[in-house]
């Protein structure tokens, strides 16, 4: 599966002849993804034929030949990953291939570097997320990523009166009734309940850190994910959902039931971004808008992260007009961009930088500024 620290890599994935990217969306079970593939690599072939270099069309058609078998595996509807996608050397004999359960249309490439267009936009909206389901019987946490989620090792508070559900979880001592009052005891059970969900903030932080969550729901009674949100840090992006979610709801339902909360802090965390590049820029600060001064920055190297319109609609004037390179590339299928919009992003990410491409409700901001900004690194 496919993992964001490939992404940097990926960016470098390059071949003096040229690289073959494929991109195909294959439903389990089902031969469509084959045949819908098979038409767009037939497309590249017939562009290839026409193409005026015929030495280096020959070499780009002999690679794929060669590349049939791994093609056919990597079209087959018994493995794993609605997306998958291959990146092949003509020149060389690299070839990598990765999947993630998400769509990423039906598209076959050549051109220098590896082409990334598809790949960001099948994961933009599905990054890494936390989801923790918060109760009186502890925390179960769930990683939701790229259309896929995971349970992970939950706390267990093993309050008295309390069922407990989930399977994997890390135990705290039961409360003793020892030596407390009856009169008491309902207290000390609330004392200890707030005692171990800001105990259970450690654990929740550090799954932040390891997995690289951009958002983190907390889901059941305000009462509760108000104490354990009072003892997180600040980061990353939180929610705090007034929902109780069934104890027996799998990874899959869970990722379901909070798929329109993620969706709503991923337009938040987007517009606070471009809110803040904007601010920055009309103050004179490490931030630019619009193409011409954001390509500019792009080729000196100073884009810490390209912010630019998912609908990645720049014309090659767009290009000319905005001192861009030309570039040659073939385009085949269904889900690819610009040349200037994939160049832009390969320009970011082979230099360290990050990208991020906008949702509809973000890129309104961007409106007058070419669909495109960038935070720069000074």
């Amino acid at each position: 599966m496919f993992e964001a620290t490939e992404l940097a890599r990926l960016a470098e994935f390059a071949d003096e002849v040229g690289v073959i990217s494929l991109y195909a969306t294959v439903e389990p079970g089902s031969a469509l993804g084959q045949t819908r593939m098979r038409s767009t690599l037939t497309a590249l072939r017939r562009d290839l034929a026409e193409h005026a270099d015929r030495d280096w069309a020959a070499r780009a058609e002999a690679r794929l030949t060669e590349l049939e078998q791994p093609i056919a595996d990597l079209l087959d509807p018994t493995e794993p990953g609605l997306g998958r996608m291959m990146f092949a050397q003509i020149g060389g004999d690299a070839v990598h291939t990765a999947w993630i359960q998400r769509p990423v249309g039906e598209v076959a490439v050549v051109e220098a570097n590896a082409y990334l267009w598809p790949l960001l936009a099948a994961i933009e909206p599905a990054p890494p997320a936390g989801v923790a389901r918060v109760g009186r019987d502890g925390v179960r946490l769930f990683d939701c990523r790229y259309g896929l989620a995971e349970e992970l090792t939950s706390v267990s508070f093993n309050l008295p009166g309390t069922p407990s559900s989930g399977e994997q979880r890390a135990d705290v001592p039961t409360l003793s009734r020892a030596g407390i009052h009856p009169d008491r005891f309902p207290q000390r059970v609330e004392e200890h309940l707030t005692k171990h969900l800001r105990q259970a903030a450690g654990t929740v932080t550090e799954h932040v850190r390891q997995r690289g969550w951009h958002t983190l729901v907390l889901a059941g009674d305000p009462r509760l994910t108000r104490i354990l949100a009072e003892a997180l840090p600040p980061e990353p992006d939180r929610t705090e959902l007034d929902a109780v979610l069934d104890p027996d709801l799998t990874p899959t339902g869970v990722l379901d039931f909070v798929t329109p909360t993620l969706a709503e802090a991923r337009t938040r965390r987007e517009s606070a971004a471009v809110q803040r590049v904007a601010d920055l820029a009309r103050a004179g600060g490490n931030g630019v808008l619009g193409l011409a001064d954001t390509i500019s920055m792009l080729q000196a190297g100073r884009v810490e992260r390209l912010l630019l319109d998912a609908a990645g609609g720049w014309s090659p004037e767009d290009a000319v007009d905005a001192g861009a390179p030309p570039t040659a590339v073939l385009l085949a299928g269904e889900g690819t961009a610009s040349e200037l919009a994939e160049g832009m992003v390969e320009l970011a990410l082979s230099r360290g930088g990050a990208v991020t491409l906008l949702d509809s409700a973000a890129v309104d901001d961007l409106a007058d500024s070419d669909g495109i900004a960038a935070l720069l690194r000074w």
